[in-house]
């Protein structure tokens, strides 16, 4: 068995291990409770000829006593239950513990997949005026900042609002 010589080889021998020892121990938390993620706003961004770029707006609520920081997100929105856009954000974002803030991503739709799907819905026989059309986001919130890093799932569904049809136009 391999001694310890002098105590000053101890005393360097701890200071050696002690960071270690208290850097495992701050990452060490409780399961992380999942964000709730809703949709705050949607809004068109830009058009070209093969693509639609939307803006959602997400409100991220941090259930958790302590911060969570958003490394990033990857999402995808349906539109009547029909693949609709597909989003990325890699922007930093701390929601404090029991808080919440809005998350900016940046949605991409082809502009083939967005007249296919309306296409298949005119065949269908479905009508888009009058009611109310549903949406379904699905995606995944990457948390970091700690020891851990961990991916946590978030789903968001709701239906879009009707534009006003009585008033008239400006």
């Amino acid at each position: 068995m391999h001694h310890l010589k002098s105590p000053a080889t101890l005393v360097l021998f701890l200071l050696f291990l002690a960071p270690l020892f208290l850097g495992g121990c701050a990452g060490i938390r409780g399961p992380v409770e999942r964000p709730r993620v809703s949709v705050s706003d949607i809004r068109l961004r830009e058009v070209k000829a093969l693509e639609t770029v939307f803006l959602v707006e997400l409100r991220v609520m941090n259930p958790n006593d302590f911060p969570l920081d958003i490394r990033g997100i990857s999402c995808d929105l349906k539109i009547d239950g029909r693949h609709f856009a597909t989003g990325l954000s890699g922007e930093h974002h701390r929601i404090p513990a029991f808080g919440s803030a809005v998350v900016p991503v940046p949605l991409y739709a082809s502009m083939v997949d967005m007249v296919s799907s309306v296409l298949q819905a005119l065949q269908g026989g479905e009508s888009f005026s009058g009611r109310e059309i549903s949406y379904s986001l699905s995606g995944k919130v990457r948390l970091g900042g700690g020891v851990r890093e961990q991916t946590v799932p978030f789903e968001a569904s709701g239906t879009l609002p009707q534009p006003d049809t009585t008033r008239p136009p400006i």
